[in-house]
């Protein structure tokens, strides 16, 4: 019986393709890999899945969780999800394809590759692979589900609520529950934190229950504020 493995169907502009690439690379899990002239998301999370349908069911919550890691760690490019990719053990690879719409993931940051050169100025040798941070934070989220509702969040955090509600997983996780205790941490300054949560209740509840903060954050600041938040809970959540 030829063995089966899945993948989920990736498409995008060729730099966005390349800069999601670059971060889940084979090795670690999750991962991506071209096959001709498809880009295939692998993930052990699919491992043992019999049915087509099935992988589809869960590559939402897959991909939701890698919007986030990708547009934390490199604010990449739209991608978008267009199907299953069933990979049997002899190469071939099958397309389903599910009328269900599909996921946008993040935004394109441009970036430099670094070299490292030697004392003699020759480039060193390549260090051993290792799990990018978005692999890694994957693992974490994968974990906890705070972790993992909050990068949900980020992914998708265009607008006041989700932005308040990744905050809240933050406060929940490494607060106990208690702003105050999560200011405490040293993350960001208190009163930031305090201007980001007021805004956001204030704008998630269309204005009416809260009142105007003195200096509301723009959203491009609270995005930023919540990006590195996320990224220091992501840390201490990987140590």
């Amino acid at each position: 019986m030829t063995r089966v493995a899945w993948g989920v169907l990736l498409q995008g502009a060729p730099e966005e393709i390349a800069d999601w690439t670059e971060v889940l690379k084979p090795g670690f899990d999750p991962w991506i890999e071209t096959h001709g002239a498809d880009t295939v998301l692998r993930s052990r999370k699919l491992d043992g899945i019999e049915a087509a349908s099935e992988v589809h069911d869960r590559a939402g919550a897959l991909i939701d969780v890698l919007k986030g890691a990708v547009a934390l760690s490199q604010d990449a490019g739209p991608l978008k999800y267009v199907g299953v990719a069933e990979l049997s053990s002899d190469g071939k690879l099958h397309k389903h394809v599910f009328f269900s719409g599909h996921a946008n993931l993040g935004r394109f940051r441009a970036h430099a590759v670094m070299v490292a050169l030697g004392p003699d100025g020759k480039p060193l040798p390549p260090p051993p692979p290792q799990p990018s941070e978005v692999q890694n934070w994957f693992a974490s989220a994968h974990s906890d589900e705070l972790i993992e509702d909050a990068l949900i969040y980020y992914g998708r955090a265009t607008d006041w609520f989700d932005i308040y509600k990744a905050l809240e997983c933050l406060i929940l996780k490494f607060g106990r529950g208690r702003e105050k205790t999560f200011k405490e941490l040293g993350w960001a300054p208190k009163n930031e934190i305090c201007r980001l949560k007021r805004t956001a209740n204030w704008q998630r509840h269309a204005q009416r229950k809260y009142g105007r903060p003195s200096s509301p954050m723009p959203i491009e600041e609270a995005r930023s504020l919540l990006g590195a938040l996320l990224r220091r809970a992501l840390t201490e959540g990987t140590k």
